[in-house]
């Protein structure tokens, strides 16, 4: 178990649709971590139903440290940026609402964020056994030729540079808007930091299919990837 750490403190950024009830294991699970932290979930006013709404009342009202916010950009590209406005902690946290990224993880990204306080901690499934769980073959391949792509043009020590599972120092993401709003956001928000200096810690990670609500990936997205890759070369 993390020790309590009144002067270290996350805010974590949880995009959401209307996967409500992973959410909730989510939150519940994360709330087991001994740091002081809040919760902004950022939902879409045109995607996340009246449902979702009232189910994010309730939880507001269980959870003191809990906020949830439209999105003002769109796509999940603009739902994580318009919750880097609101975070108001010394580390931000980004991840999924929908169990693809794993909340038990997080502790040991916080833990390595304290003895290294201004370094990213990011989550890489190409360094963990079986980190891709009912993948698909095709996405796959794709993730790792792509993987060889960006390391063809960037020799940094990351094998996994597109995981939207991370930690950062505020101070590498304030003040900063994001550019590409589809899935490309992912890589953007790590080539920027390290562009700046930061330096990056990889751990283990292990991506899991949802089992609710459905994904928002489009060939679009997948385009956007490469958008942003020649974009900073």
């Amino acid at each position: 178990m993390i020790k309590s750490d009144n002067l270290y403190s996350v805010s974590i950024i949880l995009p959401i649709l209307n996967e409500i009830n992973s959410l909730k294991k989510t939150i519940k699970i994360l709330n087991r971590i001994k740091v002081k932290k809040e919760y902004l979930v950022i939902y879409s006013k045109k995607l996340t139903n009246k449902f979702v709404i009232n189910e994010l009342m309730k939880l507001k009202k269980k959870n003191k440290t809990l906020n949830y916010y439209p999105q003002s950009r769109p796509f999940v590209g603009g739902a994580i940026d318009s919750g880097i406005k609101y975070t108001k902690n010394k580390y931000i946290v980004i991840m999924a609402s929908d169990l693809e990224t794993n909340p038990y993880e997080l502790k040991s990204m916080i833990k390595k964020s304290q003895k290294n306080p201004n370094f990213i901690i990011s989550a890489d499934r190409w360094i963990s056994k079986k980190g891709f769980s009912e993948y698909g073959l095709i996405k796959y391949l794709a993730n790792f030729f792509f993987q060889k792509l960006i390391k063809f043009f960037f020799s940094y020590e990351i094998l996994d540079f597109t995981f939207a599972y991370r930690l950062y120092p505020k101070k590498a993401l304030k003040g900063y808007k994001i550019n590409e709003l589809r899935h490309g956001f992912a890589l953007e928000i790590l080539l920027k930091p390290i562009k700046k200096g930061y330096k990056v810690i990889t751990l283990p990670a292990k991506w899991k299919k949802r089992v609710e609500g459905n994904s928002s990936i489009t060939l679009q997205s997948y385009f956007s990837y490469l958008r942003v890759l020649f974009n900073n070369i």
